[in-house]
């Protein structure tokens, strides 16, 4: 919820950390978030079927936020779609409904689209996974010394790369759970004390700090980003939340999509 650390008591502490966050950078532990790879030639046209917006032209390196609906048209679960490939993709969800949607991606490949060639894995314990938020957040991933180009025109908004960083396999993904500069570095989970200790050691030359929840939702809030859980209930729709733009664009088919 908040680190000790970083104030004499809950309301300092927080207030420390959205300090840091604003002016420096910030450290958030964000490896229970749900990670789940969907492999296979038919993993694109698969995944196309659960999100409202349209994952068939997601080209490889990029990245796209999106809602998934249960049949109801009622919103389940949002997160991220990464495209590594053409062949591969890793669903991002949140830590709650991680077990969720691996069962509901593995409910339906196993009932109602046997044929389709599609493999779903839930990796989410492979994968520490640290997110560098921040004005200096750049200048934290550069000092790793990573192997790709993290220029801003190299590596822009909503893109994934894979190489090394810190000398660890990693893979990096620029998006944004707060609206500020961020870079999400996952490594192989028996790696993951390693990357946190030598992340923090550069943020606190920068003047940065580990971030809690607390800090790390009302920084959201104040961006104005939707809150699964917080800013929807069992009856809302994406209609609800003025997406239905993106679902007239959507060419496909999708779960929920009858109900809407």
């Amino acid at each position: 919820d908040w680190y000790r650390q970083n104030g004499t008591g809950r309301k300092a502490a927080v207030h420390r950390e959205m300090t840091a966050f604003r002016h420096a950078v910030d450290l958030f532990d964000g490896s229970p978030l749900g990670k789940i790879e969907v492999a296979s030639p038919d993993a694109r046209a698969f995944l196309d079927l659960f999100y409202v917006s349209n994952i068939m032209t997601l080209k490889p390196g990029r990245i796209r936020y999106s809602l998934m609906l249960h049949e109801d048209g009622v919103i389940f679960d949002d997160g991220v779609v990464t495209c590594i490939d053409d062949n591969l993709f890793v669903v991002g969800c949140s830590s709650g409904n991680t077990d969720a949607v691996a069962a509901w991606l593995e409910r339906w490949r196993q009932t109602e689209w046997p044929s389709m060639r599609v493999a779903v894995a839930p990796v989410t314990s492979n994968w520490a996974s640290i997110a560098v938020a921040g004005p200096r957040a750049r200048e934290v991933l550069a000092a790793l010394k990573p192997d790709v180009d993290i220029s801003g025109a190299a590596f822009p908004h909503m893109s994934f790369r894979e190489g090394t960083a810190g000398g660890m396999v990693a893979r990096v993904s620029r998006v944004s759970f707060t609206g500020e500069l961020q870079y999400e570095i996952n490594v192989p989970a028996a790696q993951g004390d390693a990357l946190l200790e030598r992340l923090m050691e550069i943020a606190a030359q920068m003047d940065g700090c580990l971030v809690g929840l607390e800090a790390w939702l009302r920084l959201r809030l104040e961006k104005g980003y939707l809150h699964v859980g917080a800013d929807t209930n069992g009856r809302t729709t994406p209609l609800d939340l003025g997406m239905g733009g993106i679902i007239d664009e959507k060419p496909g088919d999708f779960i929920g999509r009858r109900s809407l």
